[in-house]
């Protein structure tokens, strides 16, 4: 994706900040995969996606259909989706999955009256790509989409639902998600009795009709009804509960076929995997993780690197254990472990 980034000065110290201007694909995954526990740095995903043909140093970044390989290397599976709509999305969230998208960064960033006649003049364009954190729906009439930004190195920052549609909706609503959940949302899920690893209502709408607003998404003519559904969507609550079908009636739109669901209920098993149910990548004998370092071994594992990768892991176990996540600060404890002995083992060598 070429992109732009904005007039800001980049803090090479801030972890959600790329350190490269067309690398916001890149900086998603990695970020991506820093929370999977898996302790790659920006660089090292970028030489491997240069050697694997998925990332052009030129300006023009990374193609769309390359995002989430790093993903898939790294033993997390992902699932591109083209015409995504809101409710794919929240799908994908209520399930503690990751979901990139590609937006267009002027209508966030910038949000000016330019950014709207270039769109109606010139049509969309996409030039970004970044991490859909959460969805706000404290305030129902003022939904906000969280966003985790590479391009100016924001971990959460809220945008009005309807500026994220439109930045979204110029890359025809394009989105990556993860196939299964992060270690922290399996541990929030466990830890709230969630056994299935979904939530059980949505904004106020129970588990199983917000399956019936995500299949019934796909049955209509989106475009031109998905702003009718919202509506229905937003005052479903107050409608003391009453069937999906007789909702649809009142609003005036065509019934709901359940034999017609396109999207598969999401996987009911998720606590009979391991607590972390992909891959786990070896910071020393993965190939994704070793990119990046001359062959020589005695430079690969330079003390400067292993130091680094040690006081990394040290800071995520101390995040975790701030933030109440005892098992993912266990998990990057070990991670710090091997590296120190990695670190006496070179010590011992030299």
């Amino acid at each position: 994706m070429e992109e732009r980034i904005p007039n800001i000065v980049g803090d090479i110290s801030n972890p959600y900040q790329q350190n490269y201007i067309d690398t916001c694909a890149i900086k998603s995954q990695q970020i991506i995969l820093n929370e999977f526990g898996v302790p790659v740095t920006e660089d090292q995903c970028v030489q491997y996606s240069i050697e694997h043909g998925w990332y052009n140093n030129d300006g023009t970044g990374t193609n769309p259909y390359d995002v989430g390989n790093l993903l898939n290397d790294a033993g997390i599976p992902c699932t591109q989706t083209e015409n995504a709509n809101i409710y794919d999305l929240v799908n994908e969230l209520q399930q503690g999955h990751k979901v990139i998208v590609g937006v267009d960064s002027g209508e966030l960033w910038d949000n000016t009256i330019w950014d709207w006649l270039k769109d109606f003049f010139l049509g969309g364009t996409a030039d970004h790509a970044l991490i859909v954190a959460g969805i706000d729906m404290t305030d129902p009439d003022n939904p906000m989409v969280i966003l985790t930004d590479p391009g100016t190195g924001q971990p959460a920052q809220p945008y009005p639902l309807d500026q994220f549609m439109d930045a979204w909706n110029d890359s025809q609503c394009f989105m990556v998600s993860t196939d299964i959940a992060t270690p922290q949302a399996i541990e929030s899920f466990e830890a709230n009795g969630l056994t299935e690893g979904h939530l059980n209502t949505i904004a106020g709408v129970d588990y199983n009709t917000f399956n019936d607003f995500l299949n019934y998404s796909h049955q209509i003519d989106y475009p031109t009804q998905g702003e009718q559904l919202y509506t229905l969507f937003d005052t479903y609550p107050e409608l003391n509960n009453i069937p999906f079908n007789d909702a649809l009636v009142q609003m005036n739109m065509p019934p709901f076929d359940p034999t017609g669901s396109l999207v598969a209920v999401p996987n009911t098993d998720v606590f009979s995997q391991q607590m972390f149910p992909y891959n786990y990548v070896n910071v020393y004998d993965s190939g994704l993780l070793n990119t990046g370092v001359e062959t020589d071994m005695s430079q690969q594992h330079s003390l400067e690197v292993l130091q680094g990768i040690y006081d990394d892991c040290m800071q995520h176990a101390q995040d975790c254990i701030d933030n109440g996540m005892p098992i993912s600060a266990v998990m990057w404890q070990n991670q710090a472990h091997e590296t120190q002995q990695s670190i006496d083992h070179l010590l011992h060598d030299i």
